[in-house]
């Protein structure tokens, strides 16, 4: 059974109670995705515990996903904020011989393949991936987990702070013709890198498959941080950092600059020359839960009422396709996978990341120094 289609985007203060509806909706209209029971093959009460970035991020996937889950499954869900820290703790519980995660959410995708090439996440298993790609496009599915919290990094800039706005990614690494402080994010040296090459002139199209020149990029990168600004590293500071005025213009997550471009009045957004970067949901290599943490991503998977919730309230896109016949048009219009700002984004080369991984996180490391 499906719901009347959300009428508008959810303002943040809007997810206890709505969420709250979607639970008990979801209960009685749910059919399929998951086997019900109240304890694992041990005879004990399942608990997950999944890593997530805090709010909005957290009340979210609380409200629209780990409730009605719970509720159809008589587990335990819990939910702990590691916001950008998923690599470094998970290599830390590790390391203490003591993993406290079942699952991640939304790990971004360059943490997701390193994750999974340092053995931290589990390959999902045979049958669950099959049964999910019933539900998710292929590209959506990978041997570590699915698609989530799929983000467009864009350009924004206040237009009362600045004579005129970049309009794309070149421009905003312009920083003679558009003067004024920028900011990005600190802690993915890929998305900076890949940016940075965009604004060198590597076609976005080509872009995830393309080996980064790193003198050219760190080049690149050093003129825009001269230009002057805090770099963000977690949403909540870039959308403070912005909304204060401690900087003009920045590269950031797409759904927390719609988020506050109402309150600003005068924020541009442009996906040109942007960056598509998915999230992922993942299970923790380690995990004493594993079934039920599949069960749980598969769950997701083919609740597409449930990612259109969440996706809408955060504003970031889900991997169903059938999620968006909940989504309003005009929140679809600043989603990621909405067909004209999909066609703007590049992609970015994981796989070279991997490869790479030590080297680019010294230099990157180096610069942020420097």
């Amino acid at each position: 059974m499906k719901s009347t289609k959300i009428q508008r985007r959810l303002g943040l203060g809007s997810i206890a109670a709505l969420g709250l509806a979607a639970s008990l909706g979801l209960v009685a209209c749910s059919s399929g995705g998951g086997t019900t029971g109240e304890g694992d093959e041990n005879g004990g009460e399942v608990s997950l515990v999944i890593a997530s970035w805090g709010d909005p991020f957290t009340s979210a996937t609380m409200e629209f996903l780990a409730e009605p889950f719970m509720a159809e499954t008589g587990y335990d869900v819990q939910i702990v904020d590691a916001p950008g820290k998923y690599v470094a703790s998970l290599e830390a519980q590790n390391q203490a011989n003591n993993v406290e995660w079942d699952l991640l959410d939304s790990t971004s995708a360059p943490d997701a393949y390193i994750a999974y090439d340092k053995g931290l996440v589990q390959k999902m298993p045979d049958d669950v991936k099959k049964r999910i790609l019933e539900a998710l496009p292929e590209d959506a599915v990978t041997d570590f987990g699915i698609t989530w919290s799929i983000l467009g990094y864009t350009t924004a800039c206040n237009a009362d702070a600045v004579t005129v706005c970049p309009q794309n990614t070149t421009e905003m690494f312009d920083t003679e013709t558009f003067p004024g402080s920028r900011t990005s994010i600190s802690t993915s040296p890929l998305v900076n890198l890949s940016l940075a090459e965009i604004a060198s002139g590597v076609d976005p199209a080509e872009l995830a498959n393309h080996e980064i020149d790193m003198d050219r990029a760190f080049a690149k990168l050093e003129d825009f941080k001269a230009a002057g600004g805090t770099w963000w590293n977690s949403g909540d500071q870039y959308m403070q950092i912005l909304s204060t005025n401690e900087v003009d213009m920045g590269i950031g997550y797409s759904g927390r600059s719609y988020a506050i471009s109402d309150e600003m009045g005068n924020l541009e957004i442009h996906w040109d020359q942007g960056l598509y970067n998915p999230g992922f949901w993942n299970v923790v290599e380690g995990s004493e839960n594993s079934d039920a943490a599949w069960e749980f991503v598969e769950w997701i998977a083919t609740h597409p009422e449930a990612a259109a919730n969440w996706g809408q309230a955060l504003g970031y896109s889900v991997p169903n396709p059938e999620s968006f016949d909940y989504i309003d048009a005009d929140v679809a219009k600043t989603l990621a996978d909405y067909p004209e700002n999909r066609e703007l984004l590049g992609g970015m080369n994981f796989n070279w990341y991997v490869e790479n991984y030590q080297d680019i996180n010294d230099r990157w490391q180096e610069f942020l120094r420097g």
